[in-house]
């Protein structure tokens, strides 16, 4: 590869520094602009930690996207998608990989086998073959430079263009007001406050997905929470990795409940709460079930709801942590993936579709089992009597303290 080529690679690189900071300067100078955009993620994480949990939640609309609200931008439109342009953009994408994992397996089958022969042979030959690993280097970082000032075209599609388009695909006919932020996620200030893990010191999200179902909104993100140890010896600890839903209740209620799966290692202990015990013996196997309210516990864990969660801990083959807290219940399904990441290398569209449609059963389902429109949760702002949760379920034990404070169910939001 010649001077001209790797001078006209770094001068693209040095255009596309120029555009992105021309961008930031004229985006200073707008007083609309996203102060909070991917260029400057480190201080939107910064003022998410600091930040009230309570300011993430809307108090009316979509209540999940008072992300937004905080973050002083509108959800981004998806891109328009041509089908056959998008599998074409893949499949060239996937051909430059697959091209790229040949070069650097030549190159460390070359680097070893030149130094052996450069020790073993006299004269110009063993000079030139103790220099090859010094050239193959250089040339492996400029055509990787080569390669991504190709491929910089912001007509092209990306993975995340990719994503939003199947998610549309697939559940647009199920989800109104459906909004895709690949960059986004549930704050680490609503994890903290939530309290049913253990809190890390590296908090990653990512792929959030809200909208509503059946009339009920709801949100999921990925979520990945590490400690990291700095010592004598680096050590990574991975709290959760899996998917984080949140489903907002028709009707808001005071008051805590929490359910932590009893195989999971890192579940806080909250020992304020009272801990409850249902009927259902396999489900007291399986989970510990702790209340700030005995009688909230009882009203909000329903046969169907029970064995939902029951269902999701087999389906996911995951750990599972739920938290009903200020009116919405919080579902983690440790499964240690990301709930929907497609191969480029080997693109399906439809297969990718159904694959969506079926992991969003895992949120639809869960509405589904609430079932929102029963006498349970159409009851107006009227408060329900003391023992009406416990005369229609059979499989959850009544609690024996009559001076229990009552459920304290509300209207409204925040």
């Amino acid at each position: 590869m010649g001077n001209n080529s790797i001078n006209d690679a770094f001068k693209e690189l040095e255009s596309m520094s120029n555009q992105i900071k021309n961008k930031k300067q004229a985006q200073s100078q707008n007083a609309n602009y996203d102060q909070y955009n991917e260029l400057d993620s480190f201080s939107r994480e910064r003022n998410e930690r600091a930040a009230d949990p309570m300011v993430f939640f809307n108090d009316t609309g979509n209540p999940f996207l008072g992300i937004m609200h905080f973050l002083q931008r509108k959800p981004v439109p998806p891109k328009p998608i041509d089908e056959q342009r998008l599998l074409e953009s893949f499949s060239k994408c996937a051909k430059k990989q697959r091209n790229f994992k040949k070069m650097l397996k030549l190159i460390v089958v070359i680097i070893p086998v030149s130094v052996i022969l450069g020790m073993l042979i006299d004269g110009v030959i063993g000079v030139i073959l103790n220099f090859l690993p010094f050239i193959m280097v250089p040339v492996l970082i400029i055509y990787l430079i080569m390669n991504s000032v190709k491929g910089y075209n912001n007509s092209d599609y990306t993975i995340n263009d990719y994503k939003a388009y199947v998610i549309k695909k697939a559940i647009e006919g199920q989800v109104e007001g459906l909004v895709y932020e690949p960059r986004f996620g549930l704050p680490e200030s609503v994890y903290s406050d939530l309290n049913v893990m253990r809190h890390g010191n590296r908090y990653h999200k990512e792929d959030l997905i809200t909208g509503k179902y059946k009339n009920v909104y709801f949100v999921q993100s990925d979520l990945k929470v590490q400690y990291e140890s700095n010592g004598e010896h680096d050590t990574t600890t991975t709290y959760f990795r899996g998917r984080w839903i949140a489903i907002d209740y028709p009707k808001k209620f005071n008051g805590t409940v929490v359910i932590i799966d009893n195989s999971f290692a890192y579940g806080v202990k909250r020992k304020e709460l009272e801990k409850i015990q249902l009927e259902n013996p396999y489900f007291n196997d399986m989970f510990t079930v702790r209340a700030s309210d005995m009688q909230l516990g009882y009203y909000l864990l329903t046969p169907q709801l029970v064995e939902k969660i029951m269902e999701l801990k087999q389906s996911t083959n995951g750990n599972i942590v739920a938290c009903f807290k200020n009116g919405y219940l919080h579902i983690f399904i440790n499964d240690g993936k990301d709930s929907f990441e497609p191969n480029i290398n080997n693109v399906n569209l439809m297969g990718d579709i159904q694959k969506f449609m079926q992991d969003f059963t895992l949120v639809s389902g869960t509405i589904d089992v609430l079932d929102i429109n029963n006498s349970v949760y159409a009851q107006g702002n009227a408060q329900p009597p003391m023992q009406a949760p416990y005369q229609n379920y059979s499989n959850s034990t009544s609690p024996n303290n009559n001076n229990s404070s009552g459920i304290g169910i509300q209207g409204g939001r925040f």
